[in-house]
């Protein structure tokens, strides 16, 4: 039982940490996102013919690569939920993938319409979840 617990303690403090350095240097790069989609753009997302992604896919890469946990991958909708409900958000964001959006505005002080801005409270808030997804991922393992 010791051990189990112990397991849990290391898997959930590796998970935030690797959170913080995964997702925090991908958002150095790719920090906005977008919620606001039309029809069209929706239906590029879904061919996969975008580069936009949605953030579980990131989260599942940082939680198979970087925390070395790919049986866990499926519960990265648990740190995406807990985001969305500290945040008041009603949909998952999407995440560039290949470049900064908008930086020469952001850059002047200005906020680019369509787009908003992961910051260091939403990465503490996304590795709370990730936290809580390991945790979760471990107690249902036999």
């Amino acid at each position: 039982m010791t051990h189990q617990i112990l397991r849990r303690a290391t898997a959930a403090v590796a998970g935030a940490a690797a959170l913080t350095l995964g997702v925090a240097s991908a958002a150095s790069a790719h920090h906005c996102y977008k919620v606001d989609w039309n029809e069209r753009a929706q239906s590029m997302l879904a061919s996969n013919s975008t580069p936009w992604i949605p953030i579980t896919t990131l989260g599942m890469d940082v939680m198979a690569n970087e925390i070395g946990l790919p049986q866990c991958t499926g519960y990265v909708h648990i740190a995406l939920e807990h985001w969305m409900d500290e945040t008041g958000a009603t949909t998952e964001p999407f995440i560039h993938s290949r470049a900064t959006v908008g930086s020469g505005a952001a850059y002047q002080g200005k906020a680019p319409k369509g787009f908003a801005y992961l910051d260091e409270a939403d990465f503490a808030i996304l590795d709370e979840g990730l936290g809580m997804a390991v945790d979760q991922c471990y107690a249902d393992m036999p």
